[in-house]
């Protein structure tokens, strides 16, 4: 070896390569999402109260009795599969709801539909089977809730056997709601009076009341926040959506045009100004009215 050169090292072991192979995946490590965690994602995807029940699809057991504590159930949303595929044509899509503590009165509720899973008729003495349940349908119509229909020994499929029927009698009431209040236009021959008159509805008696006010502006936030809409009471108390053209007479109709499904307005839309519900401003009305 010379002076100066560089000392041949000896014999090393290469070092270790390191393992960048991903594990086998293990279930284990990615549990399951609870039913809670379904149902609220699902709830904030429809636009739905943090506080609603999913009927269909089934995350957890069917109703069969009206809990102690409740009258009936509100109905929030209904989607029945439209025939764009013949696959699932009629296939119930989405049914929710929310218990209501007691009965509200039906003059303020007009066009709600509620639900009230009952015990079956039988003979007495006979054993209360907590797997059936007869199952009646109560319409606010014209100051009464009005029974628009009961089925009789119905099991716990039983969200799915109503949700047609139930989406029908929405549909109905929006539509004669509507059209009723574009017949207040077409007969209204007054001199100097509004193009655009509606009749009364329970919005236009928030106005009156000072809980809501003209030209207020009102949200509705679904797709987990991704699709925001807007709209802005007329002094009419008629809702007038963002695009400035199209005019509803009620909360329900706004959002069911809107999103292609049955839903429950007053659930759905807030104040933008201070987040508060329509539902709630309804309930303020009720409470003043009972003092």
């Amino acid at each position: 070896m010379t002076a100066g050169s560089d000392a041949v090292p000896p014999h090393q072991h290469a070092a270790a390569v390191p393992n960048t192979a991903l594990p086998p995946d293990d279930p284990a490590m990615h549990p399951a999402p609870s039913q809670d965690d379904e149902e609220s994602a699902l709830l904030r995807w429809e636009g739905l109260p943090a506080d609603a029940t999913v009927l269909v699809p089934s995350l957890g057991p069917t109703p069969m009795r009206v809990p102690d504590n409740a009258w009936a159930m509100l109905v929030l949303a209904v989607d029945i599969l439209g025939e764009v595929d013949p696959d699932t044509a009629g296939q119930v899509a989405l049914f929710a709801g929310s218990w209501l503590a007691d009965q509200p009165p039906a003059d303020l509720h007009d066009g709600d539909l509620v639900i009230r899973p009952l015990p079956p008729e039988q003979d007495l003495g006979t054993p209360d089977d907590n797997h059936v349940a007869d199952v009646e349908v109560l319409l606010a119509y014209r100051g009464r809730w009005m029974p628009i229909g009961r089925w009789a020994g119905v099991d716990e499929r039983w969200p799915w056997t109503l949700a047609p029927a139930v989406a029908a009698a929405m549909r109905l009431y929006i539509d004669a709601a509507e059209t009723l209040s574009r017949e207040a236009v077409l007969t209204s021959e007054r001199p100097g009076s509004s193009p655009l008159r509606w009749a009364g509805t329970v919005l236009s008696d928030l106005m009156s009341a000072d809980l809501v006010t003209y030209g207020e502006e009102l949200v509705w936030e679904r797709c987990a926040g991704e699709v925001r809409h807007t709209a802005r009471l007329r002094i009419d108390g008629t809702f007038l959506l963002a695009d400035g053209e199209r005019v509803f007479a009620t909360p329900s109709a706004a959002a069911t045009v809107l999103s292609g499904k049955h839903h429950h307005g007053w659930s759905a839309w807030r104040r933008t100004s201070d987040g508060r519900f329509l539902a709630d401003l309804r309930a303020e009305l009720r409470a003043r009215r009972d003092r």
